[in-house]
């Protein structure tokens, strides 16, 4: 039984971890809404990663996937420690985008376009948008005040906040409650932008068109 569930979710890994992430991003609007306040974001975050690892199973990747997990198990003894600010979140970012690098050979692979690989691109997509989060998130820890705004007037900016910024960086919606105040924190953004753009006009878009030819 254990085996036949393990088998399912490593065929359809990606679509798993793509609502995984979906849900991890839009869970604290919601749960602050709703008055929970805590660490929510970080855990779920820190689940799909782990599900990233848990799907890579093969060769070099199964190495990679191996060390982005040693990562992961520094950075929850760093959050649950809650030690080293800056250190913990760029072992975040870094966890992130590591993630984001193992995924995608399943998406630049030879072979058939199915869901599995443009959910793994997708993936990737939202995994940088993470990773760029925890940066942002180190840069106004390392640097108060990278980021200012109405939601960083609370102090100090927390992930949750972080992540929400680079997604709105990344979709180039720029709403302006939250606006990057340094040299830093503009090259960051104009670097996310510039890859959300080129990533899904390029390599999303093709793959989505090579998956309405082939079916």
């Amino acid at each position: 039984m254990q085996r036949a569930v393990f088998a399912a979710f490593l065929r359809y890994r990606h679509a798993w971890l793509f609502a995984t992430l979906v849900a991890t991003i839009g869970v604290d609007p919601v749960a602050e809404a709703l008055g929970f306040h805590g660490r929510l974001l970080e855990w779920l975050l820190a689940l799909s990663l782990l599900t990233v690892v848990a799907g890579v199973s093969r060769g070099l990747a199964r190495a990679f996937g191996l060390a982005i997990g040693a990562v992961l198990v520094v950075w929850l003894a760093l959050h649950v420690l809650q030690f080293g600010v800056a250190s913990e979140r760029l072992l975040l970012a870094g966890g992130a985008l590591g993630a984001a690098v193992a995924i995608l050979p399943a998406a630049l692979g030879a072979g058939r376009v199915d869901s599995e690989r443009v959910c793994a691109a997708l993936c990737a997509y939202l995994l940088v948008g993470v990773a760029f989060g925890g940066l942002f998130a180190a840069l106004d820890a390392l640097a108060p005040g990278s980021l200012g705004g109405a939601r960083s007037s609370r102090g100090a900016l927390s992930i949750d906040e972080a992540v929400y910024f680079s997604f709105v960086t990344l979709a180039t919606l720029g709403y302006g409650d939250l606006v990057p105040a340094t040299g830093a924190a503009r090259a960051l953004s104009i670097l996310e932008a510039v890859f959300g753009q080129l990533y899904l006009a390029v390599l999303v878009a093709r793959l989505v068109s090579l998956y309405g030819r082939e079916r």
